[in-house]
């Protein structure tokens, strides 16, 4: 039955995640990365040592890498098959913070309420669902998931047996995480925290041998990506100095946390709104300042008074964030699309925060659904900004840029690409 229960709530994850999401399927390739990406397939098609390159623009992420090929073989040029990818494994994501948040939380309404806030992106707002290249949001994300889930259930069951299944698991997975985007320390992070906040609950100490062996494994792998791979991180070609990026870099950290709550920053999607949206928009400042010390007052009321899983969870959101504030530093534009990962810290803070709200009150009638208003405005506004993006996109797929793309792309490939009447064709 239980297993049965949850095949039930992945379809209903799966197809919530394609109502929502249904309108980005004609959003066709526009971004740089999604060229990047098909190149990357024509090239593995030739050569698959391919997968392991990472000079720019390319990454290190050969498994990525290998799902876009599996999904070009298939489908060529074809954008909507790419896309109804993306829904899909954004749907088994949502499951997947479900079965995290109960596995944790033994709490199976907030659960429900955080894959639910997921699947709507509430603190993420669908920008790497609608973009082709969103996959490699969506895959490390499932990746991270699936570790910690299985790391998790190992450490609660008390198991004494050191590479017991569970275990082995989340070591398949923690591996697998490596061969995608760099991630492997911010999992780390979060298990570190987890050792340290549910300690009574496992009587394991916070170093134990499992976590330990997770780190070498990690710093071996850094090892091997530089000598046999020769990978580098990108290097930044402007330092400002250590105090200042050490501002900056907390200063990116809020700023992240902030446009989970408050996406609206300077862009076409802000001028070319309504009236509303442009009223609020010159309040921006202001409306951020009292997000941020809403941020930083909640998590210190969550640390002193949360139970252990809050706990975990605001930790999570804050320790998932710190890789991205340094991305492209100290010139860093804050990009949505990061916070896909970090946005399931934050769906649990508020799906917990409703749900205890309303248990609070729950003889007052009608008063206890008063504290769900929050996750609600939260997925309306999901809604309104991925209607926007929707339409933005949909513009820039059909721009003079993005045709200048397609046809530069055609030109680098002249004996398996062609461009006409709009599209890219693969030749035989």
């Amino acid at each position: 039955m239980p297993r049965l229960k949850n095949l039930a709530i992945l379809a209903a994850f799966l197809a919530l995640s394609y109502l929502f999401f249904n309108l980005a399927t004609d959003n066709g390739f526009w971004h740089n990365d999604d060229f990047h990406s098909l190149e990357q397939s024509l090239r593995i098609k030739e050569d698959i040592s391919t997968i392991f390159v990472s000079d720019p623009p390319f990454k290190f992420q050969p498994i990525v890498y290998l799902i876009y090929y599996f999904l070009f073989s298939r489908f060529l040029f074809n954008a909507l098959g790419y896309f109804i990818f993306n829904i899909m494994l954004h749907g088994f994501n949502s499951f997947l913070v479900y079965i995290l948040v109960y596995t944790l939380l033994d709490d199976r309404t907030i659960a429900l309420l955080s894959g639910v806030l997921f699947v709507f992106t509430v603190g993420s707002f669908g920008k790497s669902v609608m973009i082709m290249s969103g996959l490699e949001d969506l895959f490390i994300t499932t990746m991270t998931l699936l570790t910690m889930i299985f790391y998790f259930k190992h450490e609660l069951s008390q198991e004494s047996k050191l590479f017991g299944r569970w275990y082995m698991l989340a070591l398949l997975f923690f591996l697998a995480s490596m061969l995608t985007r760099t991630t492997s320390f911010s999992i780390l992070g979060a298990f570190l925290a987890f050792n340290f906040f549910f300690r009574e609950g496992t009587g394991r100490r916070i170093l134990n041998a499992n976590f330990v062996i997770l780190i070498l494994l990690a710093v071996a792998a850094l090892i091997v990506k530089a000598v046999v791979f020769r990978y580098t991180p990108p290097l930044y070609t402007h330092h400002p100095g250590t105090a200042r990026f050490a501002v900056l870099a907390v200063k990116n950290v809020f700023s992240y946390l902030v446009r989970m709550i408050f996406p609206i920053h300077t862009s076409h999607l802000v001028t070319e709104s309504g009236a509303a949206v442009r009223f609020i928009y010159r309040f921006a400042t202001e409306i951020r300042l009292m997000i941020a010390l809403t941020v930083i007052s909640y998590s210190l009321f969550g640390f002193i008074f949360g139970n252990r899983a809050i706990r975990f969870f605001i930790a999570w959101t804050y320790i998932m964030v710190i890789p991205f504030a340094f991305f492209q530093f100290p010139s860093d534009w804050l990009n949505i699309r990061h916070l896909y990962l970090v946005s399931v810290g934050f769906v649990m803070v508020i799906s917990s925060g409703a749900v205890f709200c309303s248990r609070l009150i729950s003889g007052k009638m009608w008063q206890r659904m008063v504290p769900m208003l929050v996750p609600i405005f939260f997925v309306l506004v999901s809604r309104f900004i991925v209607v926007q993006l929707d339409r933005s996109y949909e513009s820039k797929a059909a721009s003079p840029n993005s045709t200048e793309m397609k046809k530069a792309f055609s030109q680098r490939y002249p004996d398996r690409v062609r461009y006409e009447g709009g599209e890219l064709l693969y030749i035989e």
